[in-house]
């Protein structure tokens, strides 16, 4: 089935782009309401795709441009807004995203010719029209629903073209976190209680960030996280204490699950705060992993003999969000208990290839989602090889293609009718034949 480019409007602009690196001839292409779009524009993100190994004509990049600028113009036209902080945490997000690939951040200031810091600040105008567009979107297609007779009839008309369905795999787990001692807890707490006096006596908070935190990402900003911060963006034990603070106030060390904190209130603004925070973390000796490789094994070896693996989950699992469900851990990215190949991480699927269902790993040595390095212990709940997809068996995926084609539908009656109403001149011939018709 063809790819839902109307619905991922804003799919090949979400990763990392910019309009200012390339030095093209540039032009006014085409004017949209009180804004316009640029040769460079175009060409700069095409280039930006072959760097990323993708591909698309400068027609599908500039309708889709074109649809981002109707997008922002209804944005204006609702007052819909989006915040410095919002803004501010999707920077984050796509940073800390290439950041984890092998030499990533350095490849990226390499790429614009520019620090971090630049790019960061480049970014922020592109990010904040693209967010914009996206929450106009979500109004125009968020309420959209499928009914069970419009699943079976959109499986009846395209029955002859319904995609593969890729080999997905569903797991539990039992995770084994390594256990400070009591010295080693005081001494990071001591720690931190030291890089808070010195904060309290004059020393600059952002200076002993820099020097100091863990939370390398907030570091190099001087501890900032984000702009403005409402309550809900952080975790309850660091909230509950920050926005206690004035401005210029600097906390008691919190403690999360993260490690230990120093919070600095820097401006608050009715809901939402910008804050600084130095994080120490706690560093595992080899002594302490040994120790949880061997209770790991020892519940490894007691599946199957003295208690279940779902026992042994509710039991032995430091995992909260998956030691009260049998250990079945959940995709982030599609809210399912499946999997497919290129989600898993390399340590989990290196074991789960190998393994039947109803198999159980040997402990294996990973992180857990806060970066933590911890032993876990796999279960291959489920496997389903690739196969064409069917109605029966993947009802879910179906009711889901079923529900796209149906936003597209919505979202080009709603193009359409934008289109009529907004002012757009195209003044370039190279797409004056570009489609614009949003058909169905």
């Amino acid at each position: 089935m063809k790819k839902n480019r109307i619905i991922a409007i804003i799919s090949i602009i979400l990763c990392v782009s910019i309009t200012s690196f390339a030095q093209v001839l540039d032009q006014i292409i085409v004017v949209v309401g009180d804004d316009m779009i640029k040769q460079s524009d175009v060409e700069n993100q095409q280039m930006l795709m072959e760097q990323q190994g993708e591909s698309s004509t400068k027609c599908e990049i500039f309708k889709e441009m074109v649809v981002q600028k109707f997008l922002v113009d209804q944005a204006k036209i609702d007052s819909v807004e989006v915040s410095d902080g919002e803004v501010n945490n999707e920077i984050d997000r796509r940073v800390s995203m290439i950041s984890g690939t092998k030499g990533g951040l350095a490849q990226l200031e390499k790429f614009y010719g520019k620090s971090e810091v630049e790019i960061r600040s480049d970014w922020k105008p592109v990010v904040k029209e693209q967010l914009l567009a996206q929450k106009v979107q979500n109004t125009i297609v968020g309420d959209v629903s499928v009914s069970p007779n419009d699943v079976r009839l959109f499986y009846q008309s395209h029955l002859d073209s319904m995609p593969k369905i890729p080999t997905r795999y569903e797991y539990a787990q039992i995770v084994i976190q390594p256990n400070l001692t009591e010295e080693e807890e005081k001494a990071l707490r001591k720690k931190c209680e030291e890089i808070r006096q010195r904060a309290i006596n004059g020393e600059s908070f952002a200076k002993l960030a820099v020097l100091y935190s863990d939370d390398t990402e907030s570091a190099k900003r001087g501890g900032m996280l984000g702009d403005y911060i409402s309550r809900g963006e952080l975790v309850p034990e660091f909230a509950a204490v920050a926005f206690r603070l004035k401005e210029g106030e600097i906390s008691r060390v919190v403690k999360t699950d993260f490690g230990y904190h120093v919070i600095q209130m820097v401006e608050l603004k009715g809901e939402k705060a910008k804050l600084r925070h130095i994080l120490i973390k706690p560093q595992v000796t080899v002594a302490e992993m040994q120790t949880s490789y061997q209770k790991a094994d020892s519940i490894r070896r007691a599946i199957g003999d003295s208690l279940t693996f779902e026992q042994a989950a509710a039991r032995f699992s430091t995992d909260t969000k998956t030691n009260k469900n049998g250990g079945i851990y959940m995709n982030p990215y599609t809210g399912t208990s499946k999997f497919e190949e290129g989600m898993i991480e390399p340590t989990i699927w290196y074991s789960l290839k190998t393994m039947k269902v109803g198999d159980i790993s040997e402990p294996i040595l990973t992180f857990d989602d806060k970066g933590t390095q911890v032993y876990k212990i796999i279960k291959l709940v489920s496997y389903v090889p690739e196969h064409t997809a069917t109605l029966l068996d993947d009802y879910s995926d179906v009711k889901e293609m079923a529900l796209d084609e149906k936003k597209e539908t919505t979202m080009n009656d709603w193009l359409r009718n934008k289109k009529s109403q907004i002012f757009m001149s195209i003044k370039s011939d190279e797409y004056k034949e570009c489609d614009l018709d949003f058909k169905n």
